[in-house]
């Protein structure tokens, strides 16, 4: 018999969150991936709220931009595919129209919560930011210097897909701690 783990709250969405990164670069069942991130995501939103820390991206600084008015239709919207995955009680609809993209900035937005919160940033959390990064560089206020190696470093990176890129940055990065 296996004995008990003994973790906090921030230890269980770290684990949750290395192994979304994992699955989501071997290019794992997109429902599942959402599903788990959102579950980490929504552990360090709370613990971040109990703390007092920085207002989270996606479910505290967006929704400020929203009009009152609107801001229940759209936090309703953020965690529709969520809340479908999970509940069946909650509405009777047998089908949902999901964007698997979504799971990717959830992802991003909890990985760096998490580091502000603990002061680790793990190995893992560091391939995903470089992937997210590579992907869509434009995104970012980089200095000039960092968008000259983007430019010319980004195409053979997305060229070797996800599990070619997890697979190589994978021993770079175990031996690197922020």
């Amino acid at each position: 018999m296996k004995k008990s783990i003994v973790l906090s709250k921030l230890d269980a969405a770290k684990r949750q969150l290395e192994t979304v990164i994992r699955f989501y670069f071997s290019n794992g069942d997109p429902v599942s991936i959402h599903t788990l991130t959102a579950a980490a995501y929504n552990v360090i939103h709370d613990v971040n709220e109990k703390r007092c820390g920085t207002p989270m991206l996606v479910k505290d600084q967006i929704i400020d931009h929203v009009k009152p008015e609107y801001q229940k239709m759209f936090r309703d919207k953020l965690n529709k595919a969520e809340n479908f995955f999970k509940h069946a009680d909650r509405d009777h609809k047998t089908t949902l129209d999901f964007n698997p993209d979504q799971s990717e900035i959830l992802i991003l937005d909890a990985c760096s919560q998490y580091y502000k919160l603990t002061g680790e940033f793990p190995p893992l959390f560091l391939i995903y930011r470089g992937w997210f990064m590579a992907n869509d560089p434009n995104l970012f206020n980089l200095p000039e210097e960092q968008k000259r190696l983007f430019a010319t470093s980004v195409t053979p990176v997305l060229d070797l897909g996800r599990l070619g890129y997890f697979n190589m940055m994978l021993p770079l990065v175990m031996g690197i701690r922020v």
